[in-house]
């Protein structure tokens, strides 16, 4: 039967790994807390809206719904883009000797920021999308991160995606849960993205 119940021991959750599902993990959490009336705050640390398929129906829930039956969201793209901007269309920041330029580190702080700010405002849940591996390619600092999480409040559930984690930010971590790539068919897929 199910009992509902706040999410204070829930309260650092991490989706890891190389494969498909992360962000996609994360979107049935904010689905699912929004249909509960709750309040969801989700940044995007490595993609812009243009290049977001789920951009437009985020943006629809966000701006359509506020005031009624289901949650507050609010969705936050940063500058950042490393979609498809490396040669042959790989992910610039892993690939181009210069693909990490100054203004992707401010538009990386301005992104924490907002992560912040949502903390402040005591959003019940807080996600940052590739937050790990902008702080791993070194657009942020794994301190800033540690500081972040240090932040958090009960009840607010703090989520992070990446491809790893700190072994410290493991031992934090209240959930973890893991992507294994056991086949790709090659390219992403426009609307599936993977």
């Amino acid at each position: 039967m199910f009992t509902n119940h706040d999410n204070s021991s829930d309260k650092i959750r991490l989706y890891l790994g190389t494969a498909c599902g992360k962000t996609t993990a994360t979107f049935g959490v904010l689905i699912r807390a929004l249909s509960l009336g709750k309040s969801v705050a989700i940044v995007f640390f490595d993609k812009l809206e243009p290049n977001s398929s789920e951009g437009k129906t985020l943006n629809y829930l966000a701006s359509t719904y506020p005031g009624n039956q289901l949650g507050k969201l609010a969705v936050h793209y940063t500058g950042i883009n490393r979609l498809g901007a490396g040669p042959k269309g790989s992910f610039r920041f892993y690939s181009c000797p210069n693909g990490i330029l100054e203004e992707d580190k401010i538009e990386a702080q301005k992104g924490l920021d907002l992560l912040v700010k949502a903390l402040q405002d005591n959003y019940d849940i807080v996600i940052a999308d590739e937050l790990l591996d902008v702080a791993r390619v070194g657009l942020i600092s794994f301190d800033a991160v540690k500081e972040l999480v240090e932040m958090r409040q009960d009840p607010s559930l703090l989520i992070m995606t990446g491809r790893k984690a700190p072994d410290w930010l493991m031992e934090m971590a209240t959930t973890i849960s893991t992507t294994v790539q056991l086949k790709h068919h090659g390219k992403a897929i426009s609307g599936v993205d993977c």
